[in-house]
């Protein structure tokens, strides 16, 4: 291989080390927040998708509830003409049983 182009001795070194020390800080800073951005970016995309969730599930939960409103308004009119039927029966014998009595 080939020498190197230039040698570094103890004060360069000593410089070098000096001013490392006194940007590291700034550096790191510059790390830790893109970190935290992603973190917040991560959290963001999330709560996102868990909103969706709820959303679609909530949708779900509306038809479902359209259904068995229907079902149930669909029973209530069977009943109230199974109600009716059984008045108009009821007084269709009495009709009859007092007519009968006559005779």
């Amino acid at each position: 291989m080939g020498d190197p182009a230039m040698t570094i001795g103890p004060e360069e070194l000593q410089k070098i080390g000096d001013y490392v020390r006194l940007h590291l800080a700034e550096w790191m800073g510059s790390i830790n927040r893109e970190r935290e951005l992603n973190l917040i970016e991560r959290l963001i995309r999330i709560e996102e998708e868990i909103k969706a969730q709820r959303e679609t599930m909530d949708t779900r939960f509306e038809a479902l509830q359209k259904q068995m409103d229907v079902r149930f308004e669909a029973v209530d009119k069977r009943f109230t003409s199974m109600q009716w039927m059984m008045g108009l029966g009821f007084t269709l014998m009495a009709a009859l049983m007092g007519v009968f009595n006559f005779f």
